[in-house]
């Protein structure tokens, strides 16, 4: 019995065409690589690559949150710092004003004067310790920073109204560095900057000459207090800006580092590809001129 004889029916068109096809989408695929400069364009191309690209890129975002945390963090100091030098430079001031009274006999002029300069500096005083962040915040209301830090009361004194302390950095994993609430600044309702004030107000009222040198001399050493508080403070909270800023570069750091990576996992060898391009093109113009001989074959074969 003869042995069978096996045929291929599968028509050489198609097939040369599929392989120009193929050819094609190849020289597509490294176009688009050499114009994005990107090699993964298609995750398909190295799926271990587009992974390791997928958990680079995951990790920058992360550096990327904590960082805004940081900045955020480091202008909220920076404000504190503004604030708490304009309240010093008010004590400073009021403490000049007690000295100034103290040393001698003061006129009636000279009385109202500095009773109305005394008003401007408990102002000021308000003022800062009630400043805001760029975000409208109060600085130094502690967590409850959608209402101010003081406010008056009826006999015009300032009554610490906050809460606690402020949020920090906790996203970047840096504790601690908000600045503190009012009253480690301002001291307490009853002794601290805006009492001291309100005492040299009340001590420049006073007639008696012995009783006021004396009030005075009280007034100066509370003011003295006072004013080394916040100067304390704001020395500490330098020494947070600075290591903020140690922490942001840091963070520069790390993503220079990640996009060195990314750039290599993604990164397309244009050397390599321009060989690869033009390995390409001869062979699809040589499967073109292969498919044209055979699509004149067959066509003749057609027709006979």
């Amino acid at each position: 019995m003869p042995s069978p004889v096996y045929i291929n029916s599968r028509n050489p068109i198609p097939v040369q065409a599929e392989r120009m096809a193929a050819l094609e989408d190849r020289l597509a695929r490294i176009d688009r690589q050499v114009a994005t400069g990107d090699r993964l364009t298609d995750p398909s191309d190295d799926p271990a690559g587009a992974n390791r690209a997928a958990a680079l890129a995951r990790q920058d975002a992360r550096l990327e949150a904590d960082n805004k945390a940081i900045q955020r963090a480091a202008g909220r100091l920076a404000s504190a710092e503004t604030a708490i030098k304009s309240a010093t430079d008010a004590l400073m001031r009021a403490r000049d004003l007690a000295l100034s009274a103290s040393n001698g006999t003061i006129s009636p002029e000279g009385l109202a004067a500095t009773l109305a300069e005394v008003a401007v500096l408990q102002t000021q005083l308000l003022d800062s310790a009630n400043a805001r962040d760029e975000s409208g915040r109060y600085i130094f209301a502690g967590s409850r920073g959608g209402a101010a830090a003081y406010a008056l009361d009826a006999n015009g004194s300032a009554i610490w109204q906050g809460l606690d302390s402020g949020s920090g950095a906790e996203a970047a994993g840096i504790q601690g560095l908000a600045p503190p609430a009012a009253p480690k600044l301002f001291g307490d309702d009853a002794n601290g900057a805006f009492a001291q004030l309100q005492a040299l107000n009340a001590a420049l009222r006073e007639p008696d000459p012995t009783t006021r040198q004396q009030a005075l001399s009280a007034v100066l050493e509370g003011l003295e207090a006072a004013s080394n508080r916040l100067i304390d403070g704001r020395s500490a909270m330098g020494a947070n800006l600075a290591r903020l800023e140690g922490e942001e570069k840091r963070i520069a750091d790390a993503r220079v580092a990640i996009a060195e990576s990314l750039a290599d996992v993604r990164g397309v060898d244009l050397t390599a590809a321009f060989v690869e391009l033009n390995a390409l093109k001869l062979s699809l113009s040589a499967a073109q001129g292969s498919f044209a001989r055979i699509y004149e074959g067959s066509l003749f074969d057609r027709l006979g």
